[in-house]
C-alpha cells in the first residue's frame, strides 16, 4: 500500500506532496534525475508480471490473492527473480521527458530545484 505524505524542500522552501510506495495493482516508479513519478498497472505488464507471480511462494497481496495463485499453479511460463522481475519493470517504463530513467529505488527530488533535501511531514491519504 503506498501513501502521500507533506513535504517541505529544505533548500528552497517549497512545499509539495509525495506519493511513495507502490498499490494492490500497480507500481510507482521515479526518475533518477528529476523525480517525477510513473504509475505502472500489473496489467500492462503483461508475461513479465506472470513470470515473477510464477516465482513467489505465495501472494503478493490479500486483494490479488486468488489470482497469484492460479497464475503461480497454472501459468506455463518460466518463473524469474524480483530482481530480474524489476529490471524488466524498469526497461517497460521507458525514458522520463528529462531523460533520465524511471527506477523505483530513486531519491525523492523537490518538484523546483530538485533538491533530494526533503523535509517529510505527515501522511494526507493512503491509497492501494
Amino acid at each position: 500500500m503506498g501513501f502521500n505524505v507533506n513535504a517541505k524542500c529544505i533548500d528552497c522552501g517549497n512545499k509539495f506532496n509525495i506519493s511513495k510506495g507502490d498499490g494492490f495493482f500497480f507500481h510507482l516508479l521515479r526518475c533518477q534525475l528529476c523525480g517525477e513519478t510513473k504509475s505502472i498497472g500489473f496489467d500492462e505488464l503483461g508475461e513479465l508480471r506472470l513470470q515473477y507471480l510464477k516465482g513467489l511462494s505465495g501472494p503478493t497481496s490479500i486483494p490479488s490473492m486468488e489470482y497469484d495463485k492460479h497464475i503461480q499453479q497454472n501459468a506455463q511460463v518460466e518463473p524469474i527473480s524480483e530482481d530480474k522481475y524489476h529490471k524488466g519493470v524498469e526497461a517497460f517504463a521507458g525514458k522520463c521527458k528529462c531523460g533520465g530513467n524511471f527506477v523505483f529505488n530513486s531519491f525523492i527530488r523537490c518538484p523546483e530545484c530538485r533538491s533530494i533535501r526533503i523535509e517529510e511531514g505527515g501522511i494526507t491519504m493512503m491509497y492501494d
